[in-house]
């Protein structure tokens, strides 16, 4: 059955016992050596802050955007850590002695948690309160400075896996990774982690596209579509994740990533092309940046066989197997994950197409499939009430990726763009 299970996601979602069992130990072990420093930007703060993580010296270490009444998150080695927010009035990712901020030393942390439910969750996200403006401002606090340059000399995984120009045949993207990813993610973490990458130097005078992989993959996998984009016109942006853990992680820091580059670079207009996995990881990422009123400037979403609705052999899992993998609540039908996905459509502005394949037809799937994802998950209906161009493709879970339609409908989805804005 377990045999089953890897041929159905085309990857080994149910394998051998020493994997699930290391698996086990390394999930045990994250939640053991790392910590949660969350907390909101109170909604009476006048504008979007950033919210710096400081150590326990006031040496800025990362930073998360956060608009008025929205939640942020870091997870962090065992420390003390201090939190402060600020006003980037100018723009420049410096406190400046006029803006306005909150400064909380320490910070408050909690052990973590890989997937608590709801009401865990907003215990959490009370556990720190920032207020620009409010009387807890401090004029004493830290000199912050969150330019690139000083980030990566603070930062050294950020210096190598954050914008940085790279081939598709780094050793990141080597299937070892990606094993690794899928089954050690503590190791991961630690050598490899989360990366956003460009495949040229960037060029503001082109429009981003992000390009977001599916389950246990790398951005190797987009090589043949990369034909079908136009590189002169558009700036290939690619975010690689481990398959293992929770897609809401993935999400978030993927949002952040875009928030970031926008604010950076200035972007006037970007987009995003995910396959199977990966736009669920999208879908929730875009819902972030409209909460976070970052998604303005989002276009073109295009997905390539996306399980909207899950994956029977996630629900398999988490039923049969001895250690549940993370991911595998999220692909679950019905998980509060898929569920909070179409609560609400996404911006009316955001030009959906979607790409869906019903070739290579696995009879290890009760229902109609692709070799991989049920036809009916990837139709779920509201994803098909939001697209304004659905194409159903005659081929398998990976083969869209490498078909010359795919590669044309790419094109003509990036042609369609007016020279301004996303209407038609």
């Amino acid at each position: 059955m377990a045999r089953l299970h890897m041929a159905l996601l085309a990857l080994p979602l149910l394998c051998s016992g020493c994997q699930l069992l290391e698996m086990d130990r390394q999930v045990k072990q994250v939640q053991q050596e790392l910590l949660l420093v969350a907390g909101q930007l109170d909604a009476a703060s006048p504008s979007t802050a950033l919210v710096a993580l400081l150590d326990g010296q006031g040496k800025a270490l990362s930073y998360r955007i956060v608009a008025p009444g929205n939640d942020f998150y870091f997870t962090v080695p065992h420390g003390t850590y201090q939190l402060l927010a600020f006003a980037d009035d100018n723009g420049n990712f410096r406190l400046d002695p006029d803006e306005t901020r909150h400064w909380l030393a320490p910070a408050r942390s909690v052990a973590l948690s890989l997937q608590p439910d709801d009401a865990t969750r907003a215990t959490l996200l009370r556990s720190n309160r920032l207020l620009l403006g409010g009387t807890a401002a401090a004029a004493d606090a830290p000199d912050v400075d969150l330019s690139l340059d000083k980030l990566y000399e603070n930062r050294p995984r950020l210096r190598s896996n954050y914008l940085q120009q790279v081939a598709l045949d780094d050793p990141r993207f080597d299937p070892q990774r990606i094993s690794q990813g899928a089954w050690e993610p503590l190791d991961y973490l630690r050598e490899v982690g989360y990366g956003l990458y460009l495949l040229e130097p960037w060029s503001d005078d082109k429009e981003p596209v992000f390009l977001v992989h599916g389950i246990n993959d790398s951005p190797r996998t987009w090589q043949a579509l990369l034909d079908g984009l136009d590189r002169q016109r558009f700036q290939a942006v690619l975010f690689h994740y481990p398959g293992s853990l929770p897609l809401g992680n993935s999400a978030y820091l993927l949002s952040e990533a875009i928030q970031d580059v926008q604010l950076r670079h200035g972007v006037r207009r970007f987009h995003i092309v995910a396959h199977s996995m990966g736009g669920l990881v999208a879908r929730r990422a875009v819902q972030l940046l409209e909460a976070n009123a970052g998604s303005q400037n989002l276009c073109l979403f295009l997905t390539l066989a996306t399980p909207w609705d899950g994956h029977p052999a996630a629900a398999t899992g988490l039923k049969q197997a001895p250690v549940v993998v993370p991911t595998w609540r999220d692909l679950a039908p019905g998980s509060p994950y898929l569920q909070a996905l179409f609560a609400g459509p996404l911006p009316a502005h955001v030009r959906q197409w979607l790409l869906v394949s019903y070739g290579g037809n696995s009879r290890l799937l009760a229902q109609p499939n692709d070799g991989v994802v049920p036809l009916a998950s990837q139709l779920r209906g509201p994803a098909q009430d939001e697209a304004e161009h659905l194409y159903l493709l005659e081929e398998s879970h990976t083969s869209i990726l490498h078909s010359e339609r795919s590669k044309a409908l790419l094109a003509r989805a990036m042609d369609s763009l007016p020279a301004s804005g996303c209407a038609p």
